[in-house]
């Protein structure tokens, strides 16, 4: 055991997982929504892609903060949104809080989901492994003493942070800031929040505004360690300079650059040998079987058994500190030592011991109660290299473990991006005594965790992996042995862009054939990582919970989730991925769709209708995307919604069948009898939801979370109505009274475009079956046929079959149903083919015009059209300020402002070109000038006019060979056949110049430049 802790020899240090081929191959998280380390930005690329993570990946990748604009008033850290109503009979005020943070309850079913572009799952190009790991506030930010390092300030009795969490900032408890993992909160609606954070205490502690702008999920403390600390030596670095001593550098990062606190060596190598705050979710290999591999499984793939065997879930990983247990001990010991001023401090226990210090041992399981089944290896899903797109596998891998309900079957793989289906933990128990020792509240600490996915592939051009890790008889893997010694050492099998010669040429008198390979060593052994942004999770209720529109919650019906779940019942998070666009806009992110997309449950299972998504997306409008509300929001007035939006929003409406794009009717009666009482319309439109939804056992219960998911609760919810002074949906003849079609559709009281829902977080709540059959659903805001589709499905009971000729879950499609649309009413039609509004060409409009006496208006046209192209903003900016913006190749086409903006950059272009031609010709005259005064200053040669014919010619005084700078390059012949010594005149001047006589008064110059 105490040589397995020697890091710097080559048995340990083989453990490693990331030595792939060389490609630029990105992974992006779609579900939970991976950040690809941008904040609140709204531009198409990120800002900063150091701020908390290396991810390696396309500036272009990831999804925007999921929140509303602005800053800590709008919604704070934890995802609290806080509210004062005032009542207007009484003038009393009224304050609450509304959370905006995704949340999953403990033991529901997450499907992460995420596409990598290099292939995986046993394509035969590319060996593969996905890495799953979870971390929340306990790990993060850890409270517990003498179990993980000791530093500056958290150490001995005496330092001001024992007994106490590092960088929570608990000087306000009513606040009570968390600092890790935190997303970083905007200080208003114009800031992005996306610097780095600075490398120091103070920046950690989020105790003003100033600090709580920075995100931070590993801290500084561990950072620290990770920089003072000596790098493992052992490891193959091919034949790059690895130029930190520390744990900074690494080969695919050998200057050791800082992306937020993460520790480069433990985000190259997995596992690895050191503590770490993460907790293993799974790892996906192409050296797996079918069978899910756990702790406690007889039997698992060799590959398999080695991660089981080095998880730190529960095995130890050692670290050298001064003695814990001696009360003399002070960590400025440590922090004094040549070793830890050096960036040396020792990484085994040999040189620890040597040194006077001691060797620790550490695990999660030392702390923490995890079940068998908490971490899992199993096999990946094929994709094909080159794409970002869908992955194809008989079944949907899942950390569920052997029960009489599977998950897998549950969860239809279909055609989908890869996916992996968590079981969410239980928030585990804690083994030291007494328990706040570890974590003051370990369900405080669970309300801020994040996700993270490492992307590694490998090549067969050499051997990656230690003999633990596979079949006897493969050769030895490579290692420090390996490594180039010079520039032009061989020793490493790949080198920097190597030639390689593959034949001896056509003949002898032209030379061998070589090829140049495309090898850059530093990205051989790459890894690519997104990560998600900060969500929750809780414990199940023990109780009924009540509907809240003051706190936007949903009924949570205790005795059916309890009966449920004892019948074997699981609880399915159903979400959204996707952000605002097209499918050309938002790549290498996707449109919009619910995740996962087809479920095949039983009468026991339950879903979670929950998502959230950012209003900080770029501006897309003209068919690209639908509704507001905009941006900057006012919630009751149309200012700013002549404007693209930006902000996300969903909703979940069924309907008849998958190839419908309309609703089912949800009244029951016909919305323009106005004679109806509001009583009757209630009582109907009740029943005809019941006859219909899945649900509808639990009658008004379930009408409820029907009308919730497909309407928001924009009506009723608190917060929407205090910030919109109470001002009510705007009807239908108030739409179509609007006269714009941007400012109609994006004006924050539109709600039937959902924007009166002044957050993109939404929780529709737990959904019960009693009904059996296939319930399809989709969102009306968002479904655009021809243009993208959020179209989902739930089946339930035992009819429920996969098509066998596509492999998905789907209902049977009727073509053609012939029946008409019920319940609709005709809005107002904006004409954009008739006349210069907008672009045609994403979805012409032209409407029938009709004059007073009600007949239709038709003037056939006589002249050649072409359709108007759409001035798509796609790769760059933060979009297009207007909706349907023209592309226009001439200023006739384009509005004034346009016109105008156009003429100024010419004008501006003729002013700089005539500014600098006359500057231009200004100085040649200079130069001309001053020129000619210089020369007519050296005389020199009137006094030798009379040896014109002698051997020796005179060389100017001016341009003597002795002149420092003169460049003499070859001898010429004089008249009389001497040879004497040329010059470059630019050169000598150029070189050294000098001052003229005081009378002309004249700078020195430099002819060369002239």
């Amino acid at each position: 055991k105490t040589n397995q802790s020697i890091m710097i020899l080559t048995s340990l240090s083989a453990i490693l997982l990331a030595l792939l081929c060389e490609v630029h191959a990105d992974v992006y998280m779609h579900n939970p929504r991976g950040s690809n380390d941008r904040n609140c930005e709204r531009n198409v690329n990120r800002d900063n892609g150091n701020r908390l993570f290396n991810s390696q990946n396309n500036n272009k990748g990831g999804y925007a903060c999921p929140r509303a604009v602005g800053g800590e008033s709008v919604q704070n850290e934890m995802g609290q949104a806080s509210f004062t109503a005032t009542d207007v009979t009484t003038g009393t005020t009224t304050t609450f809080t509304q959370s905006k943070r995704l949340y999953y309850y403990s033991g529901s079913i997450v499907p992460i989901e995420w596409t990598n572009q290099h292939g995986c799952g046993g394509n035969s190009k590319v060996t593969c492994e996905i890495v799953l790991q979870y971390a929340c506030e306990d790990t993060l930010d850890p409270k517990i003493d003498d179990f993980w390092p000791w530093v500056t300030n958290k150490a001995e009795v005496g330092t001001t942070y024992r007994g106490k969490q590092h960088f929570r900032d608990n000087s306000n408890p009513a606040a009570s800031n968390i600092a890790a993992p935190r997303d970083g909160v905007p200080t208003d609606a114009n800031d992005a929040a996306t610097d780095t954070i600075n490398n120091d205490e103070a920046s950690a502690i989020p105790n003003t505004p100033t600090t709580r702008r920075y995100g931070m999920q590993e801290n500084f403390d561990y950072y620290t360690l990770c920089q003072q600390t000596q790098r493992n030596k052992g490891l193959y670095t091919a034949d790059q300079q690895v130029n930190r001593n520390d744990r900074r550098g690494t080969r695919q990062n050998p200057n050791g650059d800082r992306h937020g606190f993460e520790c480069p060596e433990e985000r190259d190598y997995y596992p690895w040998w050191a503590p770490s705050p993460w907790i293993d979710v799974a790892v996906l290999t192409d050296s797996a079987t079918d069978e899910v591999c756990y702790r406690s499984s007889p039997s698992c793939t060799q590959r398999c058994e080695y991660y089981m065997n080095n998880t730190m879930n529960w095995n130890k990983k050692g670290y050298c500190d001064v003695d814990h247990s001696n009360a003399a001990s002070t960590v400025a010991t440590k922090t004094n030592s040549n070793a830890w001023r050096s960036n040396s401090w020792y990484n085994n226990r040999a040189a620890c011991e040597t040194a006077g210090f001691v060797w620790y041992e550490i695990s999660h399981a030392d702390n923490l109660i995890l079940s068998n089944t908490s971490f899992v290896c199993a096999h990946t899903q094929f994709a094909r290299v080159n794409q970002l797109g869908n992955a194809h596998d008989s079944e949907v891998i899942s950390q569920n473990a052997a029960s009489t309900i599977q998950v897998s079957s549950h969860v239809i793989a279909g055609v989908n991006a890869n996916r992996f289906q968590w079981t969410v933990p239980h928030i585990p128990a804690v083994k030291t005594v007494p328990a706040t020792n570890y974590f003051t509240d370990m369900n405080s600490s669970y309300m801020s965790c994040v996700l993270r996915l490492r992307y590694n592939i490998s090549s067969a051009d050499f051997q990656q992996w230690p003999i633990e890790a596979v079949s006897a008889g493969t050769a030895r893997m490579v290692d420090h042995l390996n490594n180039s010694k010079t520039a032009d050492d061989p020793n490493t099998p790949l080198t920097q862009d190597p030639y390689v010669y593959i034949g001896p040429g056509d003949n002898a008198n032209v030379g061998s054939q070589f090829v140049s390979l495309a090898v850059n060593t530093n990205q051989y052994g790459r890894t690519f990582q997104d990560r998600s942004y900060v969500f929750s999770i809780k414990s199940l209720p023990t109780g009924d919970v009540a509907a809240s529109n003051m706190h936007d919650t949903p009924a949570v019906d205790y005795k059916s989730m309890a009966a449920n779940l004892k019948a074997g019942g699981k609880i399915y998070n159903v979400n959204v991925r996707g952000k605002r666009g097209n499918i050309v806009q938002v790549y290498p992110s996707v449109e919009y769709d619910f995740v996962p997309n087809e479920l095949a449950l039983s009468t026991s299972d339950m879903v979670h209708f929950q998502w959230t998504g950012s209003d900080y997306n770029p501006r897309r409008g003209c068919n690209d995307a639908e509704g507001g509300p905009p941006d900057a929001n006012t919630f009751n007035t149309a200012a700013n919604a002549d404007q693209n939006s930006r902000a996300d929003r969903s909703n979940v409406v069924f309907m008849n069948h998958m190839a419908n794009n309309v609703p089912r009717d949800y009244l029951g009666y016909d919305h323009t009898d106005t004679s109806l009482p509001f009583a009757s319309q209630k009582s109907l439109s009740n029943q005809t939801i019941l006859n219909f939804a899945p649900c509808a056992g639990k009658g008004t219960a379930c009408y409820n979370t029907v009308t919730r998911l497909a309407y928001l609760n924009q009506q009723s919810d608190s917060g929407s109505l205090t910030l919109r002074a109470g001002a009510a949906c705007l009807t239908e003849a108030q739409l179509n009274a609007i006269g714009n079609q941007d400012v109609a559709e994006n004006h924050p009281l539109n709600c039937a475009k959902m924007n009166a829902k002044p957050f993109p977080y939404f929780d529709g709540g737990l959904m019960t079956f009693t009904k059996t059959g296939y319930f399809p659903y989709y969102s009306s805001r968002n479904n655009n046929f021809s243009n993208r589709q959020q179209i989902g499905v739930i089946c339930v009971g035992k009819g429920c079959k996969v098509d066998n000729s596509t492999g998905v879950l789907q209902d049977a499609n009727p073509e053609v149903s012939g029946a008409q649309i019920v319940r609709s009413s005709t809005s107002t039609c904006f004409t954009t083919v008739n006349g210069q509004a907008g672009a045609t060409a994403n979805g012409a409009t032209s409407c029938i015009v009709t004059n007073s006496a009600g007949q239709v208006i038709s003037t056939p046209i006589t002249v050649e059209t072409y359709t108007i192209q759409q001035n798509d903003n796609d790769a760059q900016g933060s979009g297009n300020s207007k909706g349907c913006t023209i592309l226009s190749l001439n200023l006739d086409s384009v509005n004034t402002v346009e016109k105008q903006v156009a003429l100024a950059f010419i004008l501006l272009g003729i002013g700089l070109f005539a500014s600098w031609l006359a500057y231009f010709l200004y100085n040649r005259y200079q130069a001309h000038r001053l020129a000619n005064g210089k020369f007519r200053s050296d005389t020199a040669w009137q006094s030798e006019v009379k040896k014109m014919n002698s051997k020796s010619r005179p060389v100017s005084g001016t341009f003597k060979s002795t002149n420092h700078g003169v460049k003499v390059s070859r001898n010429f012949k004089t008249n009389d056949g001497s040879r004497a010594a040329s010059f470059t005149p630019g050169a000598g001047l150029g070189a050294e110049t000098k001052a003229p006589p005081a009378n002309r008064g004249a700078k020195s110059f430099s002819p060369k430049a002239s």
